[in-house]
């Protein structure tokens, strides 16, 4: 669940209540609705459970896991990293970056990368968790590093998005956009292909680049801040954008889901929608919670519901991940629920007994999480 924070001043969402307390009334807090008896007969299997290097208790952290060539990469908040086997868990190597992390890592079968809260960027080689190189953006490392053709992409808080040589770190180019003055924490990873990277922004923008030199090909609204305050006109473009046959897949906080496509930024459709966690793309539909905790199958050509699940809401739901052709979401009370991709329907259930981090990682039908409490688990549909 997305927590706010102020760009200018750095207020956590706490300090934010007490300031605006004074101009507006308090609203009630909703309870979150309670679970029915299912079948369940499709509940997650732990495989393998192992230490992700931490505890991540402050809502502030997100460091999800991320997988590579067969490999499973983990960190805690104070900078231990862990590699994993994916089949077996068994532990490879760890790394100690002395250093205070918030996000995950991205990864290539040769590369590991973490960033750092200070604005350092560490890169790893996968096979020995020995350090490559270490390079620094000068601002905090707001979303998880991309890795790719070459490159790492890292995205700093205050707009930055720069582009590092995978072989050594040094700066290839960087972009940067100027940040509203209230955010939600967090940015979505960027994406990247041969020839372009893709980001969506805070501004409510997704914005298409050159990989070679950083120029701005295209840069689309997804949704337009309105209102009269700061918290109105709060459209962040948080979830990692999804990219499938040449359309692009977006959502904003409070704002909208929208199609465009790949060349120029054509918006195909969009609709209301209020999303800040991760998206899951089938063959036919993309999948996404939105901010009351109500499920969605959105139909990818034109964007009308397929379904909705409603059984969740205000639970404090992670996005979902689409396993074995279900969909695996977490919440915030340690309960992870499968249900139909195709119906939406409640199919299994099983009580974890700590929340999840966004996302939840799908490889080759088996499902890799990372709880609150620390632990890195890799989880199987009976």
């Amino acid at each position: 669940m997305k927590t706010l924070r102020a760009a200018r001043l750095g207020l956590p969402i706490a300090a934010l209540a007490v300031a605006l307390a004074g101009c507006s009334s308090p609203r009630e807090l909703v309870k979150p609705t309670p679970l029915t008896e299912i079948a369940n007969e499709t509940p997650p299997k732990v495989v393998w459970s192992e230490s992700a290097g931490g505890d991540q208790e402050n809502d502030l952290t997100a460091i999800a896991p991320v997988e590579a060539d067969g490999r499973v990469f983990v960190a805690g908040p104070d900078g231990e990293v862990l590699a994993y086997e994916l089949a077996s868990g068994d532990r490879l190597w760890t790394a100690d970056l002395d250093a205070e992390l918030s996000v995950g890592g991205g990864a290539s079968a040769d590369l590991v990368v973490f960033g750092s809260d200070d604005g350092r960027v560490f890169a790893l080689d996968a096979e020995s968790g020995k350090t490559s190189w270490t390079t620094s953006i000068g601002s905090t490392v707001d979303a998880a590093p991309s890795v790719g053709f070459g490159d790492v992409a890292v995205r700093g808080r205050d707009g930055t998005l720069a582009v590092l040589n995978a072989a050594t770190g040094e700066e290839r180019w960087r972009q940067s956009r100027s940040q509203p003055a209230l955010t939600l924490q967090g940015q979505g990873r960027v994406l990247m292909f041969p020839d372009a990277l893709a980001a969506g922004f805070d501004d409510g923008t997704l914005a298409v680049f050159a990989r070679e030199d950083g120029k701005e090909l295209w840069s689309q609204a997804v949704a337009l801040p309105s209102g009269r305050t700061d918290v109105d006109r709060m459209v962040d473009v948080d979830a990692t954008p999804v990219f499938a046959d040449g359309v692009f897949y977006a959502a904003s906080y409070q704002g909208k889901l929208a199609a465009l496509a790949a060349q120029g930024g054509q918006q195909l459709w969009s609709r209301s929608f209020s999303n800040a966690n991760s998206i899951a793309a089938g063959s036919r539909a993309l999948y996404l919670s939105d901010a009351e905790g109500i499920v969605w199958a959105i139909d990818r050509r034109s964007g009308d519901a397929l379904w909705r699940q409603a059984d969740l809401a205000h639970r404090g739901l992670t996005g979902p991940a689409l396993i074995d052709g279900y969909l695996v979401i977490g919440d915030r009370e340690g309960y992870v629920h499968v249900l139909s991709s195709t119906s939406g329907a409640l199919v299994g259930r099983s009580d974890w007994g700590d929340p999840l981090i966004d996302p939840i990682l799908q490889v080759d039908g088996k499902g890799v999480a990372v709880t609150r409490d620390g632990q890195v688990r890799a989880f199987t549909l009976e």
